[in-house]
């Protein structure tokens, strides 16, 4: 990587490589490659949804295993309300509820939040062995970050909101409540990594409800996708935790008081997980698994097995490519399958350094056009100019196979036009799919032999095995 050229937009996180998909929760490293559930358990007299149901500590540790036995991944406890117009509570009333429910749920097995703004709080809920802190305040409080980064271990959520809940509404104004939340969210996390907390403690909360309307938390949510995307080209490839949990926009779009709300915050929790969230903080755990479930069985049957070529060959080519595998991994509509070794290969009909290439079996629901803006939205991260026809380029991302689709527009053509003629396509697909089949074509292997026989010049050299790609053999980001 060439720092002096890098934009700011791609340099590496402070503490190095993040993987996007590990979050670090003091006695546990989460893998986000499914949505995981937060489980809410509210030691309040006072929170909107069911303030006083569980301010007894017995009925609270109850509570709590409940949510684990129907499937909650993580619990949140929370003793002081943060709704509307509530009220505050002193740092050593929050502990007294606090304390009793936390030493008996961290015997569940699973990681346990501490729902807290106040450094005094987080300080005694870490020392006695919580696993994360989930601050509404993202650790603007004075002391905060400090009382986060004194715990190495520790996990933290940063949320986006303005005010406290007697001012928030009032603070509900946003030239583009999308861009203005990423920015929000972009400025914590690297006040956090400043602050020595580590990249992996860290996701993000968009905050639906606080400091936003219905129409802010609406249209946050259908564009979800977009702040993911904002976030990642800033270099924050950081999972997001979504709570919409019985709040009061599904209240006002159902007309439903809160009591009544669980059809709709299902639709809710359904409609953020497609969007790409990790982490999803709900009430009603066993439904959310029931939904989660049907939706992950349907994205599992309509998705078709893809194969991307990769290709590289200005600035750190390989870096660039193992980049780029990882974002296609971290993809919430994306699964990766298999990645070949890494090649190098001569520039074909062009000029320039020889190229590095390797060939991405995945499968995806994404549509072929959907798939092909994501291809080439990672491509302009990675820097790639097109001054002229086979130009080098610090990026090349081609869409090879879309299972057994053919397809023909002015934008996108299946199966890739040349890749039967292409040595280099076919040494690492026959590697990965031998009995691959390309329509119209035959299997891979096939197509590989009778290439390499026509052009036994094209150098195609097998330089690096399977694992090249991994981020802990590469931790670096791509440069121009």
């Amino acid at each position: 990587m060439h720092d002096q050229t890098v934009p700011p937009f791609m340099l590496p996180p402070p503490h190095g490589h993040a993987d996007p998909q590990v979050w670090h929760t003091g006695r546990f490293r989460l893998v986000l490659d499914r949505v995981h559930l937060m489980g809410i358990v509210n030691v309040t007299p006072d929170s909107f949804s069911d303030g006083g149901r569980y301010l007894d500590a017995r009925a609270a540790i109850a509570q709590a295993e409940r949510l684990v036995a129907q499937g909650a991944d993580l619990l949140d406890l929370g003793a002081e309300s943060t709704r509307l117009n509530a009220t505050p509570v002193p740092a050593e009333e929050e502990w007294r509820r606090l304390e009793p429910v936390l030493m008996e749920v961290l015997q569940l097995g699973v990681p346990v939040s501490v729902d807290t703004h106040k450094p005094e709080v987080m300080r005694v809920a870490l020392d006695s062995g919580a696993d994360l802190i989930n601050d509404v305040r993202a650790l603007t409080t004075p002391g905060a970050l400090q009382a986060l980064a004194a715990h190495p271990s520790a996990g933290v959520c940063l949320m986006h909101s303005r005010g406290d809940p007697t001012t928030m509404q009032t603070l509900a104004q946003y030239d583009d409540v999308v861009e203005d939340v990423a920015a929000f969210l972009v400025e914590r996390f690297q006040a956090a990594c400043t602050a020595g907390i580590a990249a992996e403690r860290i996701v993000l909360d968009p905050g639906y409800g606080f400091a936003k309307t219905m129409e802010h938390s609406v249209d946050l949510l259908a564009r979800q996708e977009t702040l993911r995307a904002r976030l990642a080209q800033a270099g924050v490839d950081r999972p997001l935790l979504a709570g919409l949990s019985r709040k009061g926009t599904v209240g006002r779009l159902t007309g439903r008081p809160v009591e009544q709300r669980l059809a709709g915050s299902l639709a809710a929790a359904l409609l953020a997980a497609q969007r790409g969230a990790r982490v999803l903080r709900v009430h009603d755990v066993a439904e959310t698994v029931d939904v989660l479930k049907v939706w992950q069985a349907v994205e599992q049957a309509s998705r078709e097995t893809v194969a991307i070529g990769l290709g590289a060959n200005l600035g750190d080519a390989r870096a660039t490519l193992a980049w780029a595998v990882q974002q296609l991994a971290a993809h919430p509509a994306v699964q990766l399958q298999r990645v070949s070794s890494l090649y190098r290969t001569r520039p074909v009909d062009a000029e320039g350094p020889d190229y590095l290439n390797a060939v991405a079996l995945l499968t995806t629901s994404l549509e072929p056009q959907a798939l092909l803006g994501l291809l080439q939205g990672l491509e302009q991260q990675a820097g790639r100019e097109r001054p002229y026809r086979n130009a080098p380029r610090t990026l090349d991302l081609d869409l090879l196979l879309f299972g057994q689709r053919v397809l023909n527009t002015d934008h996108l053509t299946l199966p890739h036009p040349r890749m039967h003629q292409r040595r280099f396509v076919l040494e690492p697909l026959a590697e990965v799919a031998p009995h691959l089949q390309v329509p119209s074509k035959g299997a891979a292997v096939s197509l590989q032999q009778e290439v390499a026989a026509d052009q036994p010049v094209q150098v195609v050299d097998c330089i690096d095995g399977l694992h090249w790609w991994r981020a802990d053999l590469v931790p670096v980001r791509p440069g121009r």
